[in-house]
């Protein structure tokens, strides 16, 4: 997607009720920090004749107090804490105490159109009214010292240009005649910026001429990476000081030095600077997307985020916000589960998620379906040990105003404890979990007492693989182990491919040709691949083929393990474990259990069951029940093996059910003039 295309591949116009979530759990939590502990409920109580309970009671109810006063609907108070860990919070909060109004910096980073920017004005006006200024001069501080605005779509950047104008006009409505501009801009490069600019500019100036040429150099192409770009801080008072001199200066390039040099210096900037809430909704462009400048940028610069670029302003907007400042955004929900984000989450773990509306599918009017699943929330930069976040679970309704009504109720709504993410491998963002299931991670998984493990990729299934009707009977080997199949010169031999849905027994179609041990596979591979020196790329795991085992399917809607004979071998698809007899039976008990179906949901919740996932289950193992789990399962499996033979499709079939149940009535004599025949 080249840089011209980006906005229009990428913007998606966010809800309203999200845009109000966001900023007021934000912006609005810098106000109510402020002012949670005033005493707006008298009731004669000191804070050491209430239990902890009634103190972080009373606090929560303040926060409630104070929203509904300001028409915040969408602000959630913070959890209820433990007493050392509201301790470090009010360490944090003094942080804001003293800060005034015109002291708050507000950034929307991509800012599109201007949704988030003009809520943000709302919010800013309540708050300077609350502080009891006069509404022209509150217009005047928002527009000069709080917002700020950043897109590299130059018509996106106008609209909202105009739309924080007209805000201001809103309130006061001489504000066209006060000469005051929004800190709204459009991205824009240095690259056709000359070096005669420049050296008239700088004046032979030597600091100002290093400050200049960095802000170049870094600039140069800007409109291909927008706000993800990492100046180097120079000194922009200097910088501006030299601006006001050339504006009163009579020179032929003293319009090119303001039309060129100074947006250019402007953008720098606000880049450089930190700011107390960054809110946003990023573009969401997968690195496929991506032109080849902007992947080598991602790549060097956010090597923990690459894979999207929503997830490289997740990265890029923490390091925009101030310490204990807070970031809010709406991204897809995808970097709080795949292993492809496991380093950006333990980075956004040293961040207290402060909430969470965790939405799901369908959250945007312009993308249906279930393609694209967000999650909106607010991270505050700071870490305290213990905090607890707010989490709305909102995937179920599949309309915005559903999602919405369910969060005003306050249904699904979880409080969790950020630090117990890393006891799950991985550390996914699984709010929901209760302590139990959390407390199963620190016992042994799966992988420390059996052997889970990919098996032979051919490279070329339509030479290799076949259905086992269609070769000769007397050319598959049956029951195997590996010696026995390489002396029997055989051809070919059972192949688990995985499959669909099927527990305990079943999904044996599939033959593989490994003759002589796979000699004609490995030649293959060989001569396809020339750079590898063995087969063991794609012949893997070897030691582990025809022994008896489970398998399952690594790519499926729905998890479901088997167990095989000796005699198979596994594909990379279909994948195997192997171990002991008593470990064996009692892992397909387990792995076939809703217990483990939870534990894969925080895992791999999406259709990737790979033997890497797998072998991080808990081995939740009973000594007393392990023996009865296991005849359960031995008999589960004779059942489902006697269904699977019962079909034709069964390479051990022998009569059908219906064929064996008349003989059998007739045997002992039965009249069977009543057995009907039908198609």
């Amino acid at each position: 997607i080249s840089k011209e295309n980006i906005p229009a591949a990428t913007q998606l116009f966010t809800p309203d009720w999200i845009v109000r979530y966001m900023v007021e759990n934000s912006l609005g939590r810098i106000d109510i920090t402020k002012r949670k502990n005033e005493c707006i409920f008298a009731d004669g109580l000191e804070p050491d004749e209430m239990t902890w309970e009634e103190t972080e009671g009373k606090r929560i109810a303040n926060e409630k107090y104070i929203s509904g006063q300001m028409g915040w609907k969408y602000y959630l108070p913070e959890a209820e804490q433990e007493p050392d860990v509201q301790a470090q919070l009010e360490k944090i909060h003094e942080e804001y105490e003293n800060l005034k109004p015109e002291g708050i910096r507000c950034i929307d980073p991509c800012m599109g159109s201007g949704h988030i920017l003009v809520y943000m004005f709302d919010v800013l006006m309540q708050i300077y009214e609350a502080y009891g200024y006069r509404s022209r001069d509150a217009v005047q501080s928002i527009v000069q010292n709080n917002l700020y605005g950043l897109d590299i779509d130059d018509r996106a950047a106008q609209l909202a240009y105009f739309s924080v104008m007209m805000k201001a006009r809103q309130y006061d409505s001489r504000f066209f005649t006060r000469g005051v501009k929004p800190n709204v801009y459009a991205i824009c490069e240095s690259n056709s910026v000359g070096s005669d600019i420049v050296d008239y500019f700088t004046n032979g100036d030597a600091k100002l001429k290093e400050s200049m040429d960095t802000i170049l150099t870094e600039m140069r192409d800007a409109k291909e990476y927008g706000s993800i770009l990492n100046i180097t801080p120079v000194d922009f008072e200097a910088l501006y000081a030299r601006f006001d001199e050339v504006f009163d200066e009579i020179s032929m390039f003293k319009t090119a030095v303001l039309d060129e040099l100074l947006p250019v210096v402007r953008v720098a900037e606000v880049l450089v600077q930190k700011y107390d809430t960054v809110c946003t909704n990023p573009p969401y462009m997968g690195s496929s997307g991506m032109s080849g400048k902007l992947g080598e940028y991602v790549k060097k610069c956010y090597p923990d985020s690459k894979s999207d670029l929503f997830a490289v302003f997740i990265e890029r907007c923490g390091a925009m916000a101030k310490k204990s400042g807070y970031q809010a955004m709406i991204t897809q929900h995808a970097w709080m589960f795949l292993s492809s984000f496991e380093k950006l989450r333990a980075k956004l773990l040293q961040m207290d998620t402060v909430n969470m509306a965790h939405l799901g599918a369908r959250t945007f009017d312009e993308i249906g379906g279930e393609v694209v699943q967000t999650a909106s929330f607010v991270l505050r930069k700071s870490h305290v040990k213990g905090y607890k976040g707010v989490y709305c679970r909102l995937i179920e309704p599949t309309t915005q105003n559903g999602k919405e009504e369910m969060f005003l109720a306050g249904e699904n709504r979880y409080e969790s404890a950020q630090d117990n993410f890393s006891k799950i491998p991985g550390s996914p963002i699984a709010y929901w979990v209760s302590l139990l299931a959390l407390e199963c991670f620190a016992q042994t998984p799966i992988g420390e007492q059996a052997l889970l493990c990919q098996g032979l990729t051919t490279t070329d299934n339509e030479k290799y693989v076949r259905y086992w009707h269609e070769p000769s009977k007397n050319q598959i080997g049956n029951g195997m182990d590996s010696a026995e199949a390489e002396d029997s010169g055989l051809k070919w031999f059972p192949f688990n491919k995985g499959g669909s849905f099927c527990k305990w027994y079943g999904n044996n179609e599939l033959v593989v040709n490994y003759q002589h041990n796979g000699a004609e596979i490995k030649a293959d591979v060989l001569r396809k691949y020339k750079y590898l020196k063995t087969p063991d790329f794609v012949v893997k795991n070897s030691k582990s083929y025809f022994c008896e085992g489970l398998t399952w399917s690594a790519l499926s809607n729905d998890f479901s393990i088997r167990w095989f004979p000796k005699g198979a071998i596994c594909a990379d698809k279909g994948q195997g474990l192997f171990a002991n007899e008593d470990v064996l039976f009692y892992s397909c008990g387990l792995l076939n259990s809703n217990v483990a179906k939870m534990f894969l949901g925080l895992i791999s919740p999406t259709l990737d069951f790979n033997c890497g996932y797998v072998r991080k289950i808990p081995y939740i193992c009973s000594p007393a029940k392990k023996e009865i789990v296991s005849k359960l399962v031995e008999e589960n499996i004779e059942v489902s093996r006697t269904d699977w033979d019962s079909f034709e499709t069964s390479w051990d079939f022998k009569r059908h059910p219906l064929t064996q149940m008349i003989m059998s009535r007739a045997a002992w004599g039965t009249d069977i003039s009543d057995v009907s025949f039908t198609s």
